[in-house]
């Protein structure tokens, strides 16, 4: 064995499966040797010395072969002598060497195999096929240094080659699956954009059209809204008017929009206005502004005399503007005209500018349809009482307070001068009189003319109704009720009629009457009228 290189197994703890077996093959032996030669118990056995070579054995290869390694083709020699003498050891000479106890660590410790590397590396070599058994216990065992076949190289490579193929499938199975799922997450994402997207446009397309929709005025309310508007405001400030009442939604919008159009550079006049949501808010602003225009007007001729109630009834029958919004606007609206503010605001009249509607012809904006609104009532009132201003002059007013008179008091007679003179002609007797009585209040108390009474039982009755008119019967009634002038004029003089009532005639009458064709009679005294008035009677029965 010199020649030889020994590699020496080293067996682990899970060795009992092969031990048993080898004990067991050797138990067999030994009995069958026993059998054929006896031992001698008074025979001592010498101890091996150290010149003392052992007697070879023919070594035995185990059956099953070694577990946990391939069956190879080895020259084994174990080296284990065992000498046993009855008196060391005391056993019975029947015992055989079968029946002497080894222990397991002992056998494991001095148990050592030989290998021959030239028969190892035999090339005749075939590797037996193995048992499942032998499988199993090939687990137990390990050789130090060992080195693999080719076969169990190809094989371990085929199995990592497998290994890492599964790990790359599972990989990429992985991968598959996280890219499906962020392209799942990714087409949701592009889902929920979209639909906020369609959503935002929509709400801004709604937003949009009813922004728009301010300036065009589609499908809007045609009920009438009263809106006032203060003295001196601006485009702003009427457009914030006007989103208050609801004819507007977007107020800033609208601002935009009309500065841009440039009506911020407009004057709008103050005033109420009766406006609906279906003109837009340029139509809107249009009627408030001073210098209106249309496609449509109509001219108009306002007799002298005529009253306010007359004036408004012509304007709506030829749907310049209704009558209710103009008596509104007579009501509520403060105009800002210098003589205005010299009218009696607390004196009991009906009208607070009846008088001052100057009678005379005008061009009007119409409306297409009945009761529709032409022009709105705060423009309409105005041509009259901006005509009135023109009218009224210094002239005129430094010849009332010659008389002692205010303007008001000037238009009051001027009124009443305008209803009882049948032509011009007469105008200025008849302002003797009522100046003759005016200045001898002790004697003549009253004026004692009919039109101030019949300004209520005629005009205001058909405009107001009996109840309403009759509350102001007593501050007309000239003939009986009421000292010295009516409360307030009893219609809307002219030119010629003020300047009567400026300029009377220099006479002594205190009294005068008409027949029916309109030819006066003048007195002085109680009973010259009554012989006028006898012949006033007899005129009208010829």
């Amino acid at each position: 064995m010199d020649d030889k290189k020994k590699f020496e197994i080293e067996f682990d703890d899970d060795f009992d499966a092969w031990l048993a077996q080898h004990d067991a093959q050797r138990k067999k032996e030994e009995e069958k040797r026993t059998r054929d030669i006896p031992v001698k118990r008074d025979v001592p056995v010498a101890k091996p010395s150290a010149s003392t070579e052992p007697a070879k054995r023919k070594p035995v290869r185990p059956s099953g072969a070694v577990s946990g390694s391939a069956p190879v083709k080895k020259s084994v020699k174990a080296e284990s002598d065992v000498y046993i003498s009855s008196k060391s050891t005391g056993r019975k000479p029947a015992e055989t060497l079968a029946d002497i106890p080894v222990s397991r660590k002992e056998t494991v410790k001095n148990f050592k195999i030989h290998i021959d590397e030239e028969e190892f590396n035999a090339p005749s070599y075939e590797e037996p096929k193995k048992t499942q058994e032998q499988k199993n216990s090939d687990k137990a065992i390990y050789f130090a240094a060992r080195q693999p076949s080719k076969a169990q190289i190809a094989h371990r490579r085929a199995q990592e080659a497998e290994r890492q193929e599964r790990t790359r499938l599972e990989k990429q199975q992985r991968a598959q699956q996280r890219k499906k799922q962020s392209k799942q997450v990714a087409h949701l994402s592009r889902m929920l954009t979209a639909i906020i997207i369609v959503l935002a446009s929509v709400l801004l397309s709604m937003y949009g059209v009813s922004c728009i929709n301010d300036i065009l005025a589609l499908n809007r309310s045609t009920e009438l809204v009263e809106v006032s508007i203060e003295k001196d405001a601006d485009y702003k400030e009427i457009i914030d008017s006007l989103g208050d009442v609801g004819l507007v939604k977007h107020e800033w919008f609208c601002k935009l929009l009309t500065k841009f159009r440039h009506f911020d550079e407009k004057t709008y006049i103050n005033g109420i206005y009766y406006l609906t949501a279906n003109m837009g808010v340029e139509g809107m602003l249009n009627e408030m502004r001073e210098d209106q225009t249309s496609d449509e007007t109509i001219r108009l001729s306002f007799p002298e005399g005529w009253t306010i109630p007359q004036i408004i009834k012509k304007l709506d029958e030829n749907n310049v503007c209704p009558a209710e919004y103009l008596y509104s606007a007579l009501e509520s609206v403060e105009f800002d005209y210098a003589f205005v503010s010299g009218i009696p605001s607390d004196g009991g009249r009906c009208f607070n500018l009846e008088g001052y509607l100057f009678p005379d012809t005008y061009d009007f904006f119409i409306s297409e349809k009945q009761n529709g609104i032409g022009e709105n009532p705060n423009s309409v009132i105005r041509k009259f009482l901006s005509n009135y201003e023109t009218k009224w002059n210094e002239v005129y007013a430094k010849r009332a307070q010659e008389l002692g008179l205010t303007m008001d008091e000037v238009i009051i007679i001027a009124s009443i001068i305008q209803k009882e003179a049948a032509d011009k002609s007469q105008m200025a007797d008849v302002s003797s009189v009522i100046h003759n009585r005016l200045n001898n209040r002790s004697s003549y108390p009253t004026l004692g003319c009919d039109s101030t009474k019949n300004y209520v039982n005629t005009y205001l009755k058909d405009a107001l109704g009996d109840s309403k008119a009759s509350v102001y019967l007593n501050g007309y009634d000239t003939n009986s009720t009421r000292l010295g002038l009516p409360v307030g004029p009893i219609c809307n003089p002219g030119v010629s009629a003020i300047e009567a009532a400026l300029n009377p005639n220099d006479t002594n009458y205190y009294y005068f009457c008409h027949n029916k064709k309109g030819k006066i009679y003048l007195a002085s005294t109680y009973n010259q009228f009554q012989a006028n008035w006898a012949q006033v009677l007899k005129d009208n029965k010829g």
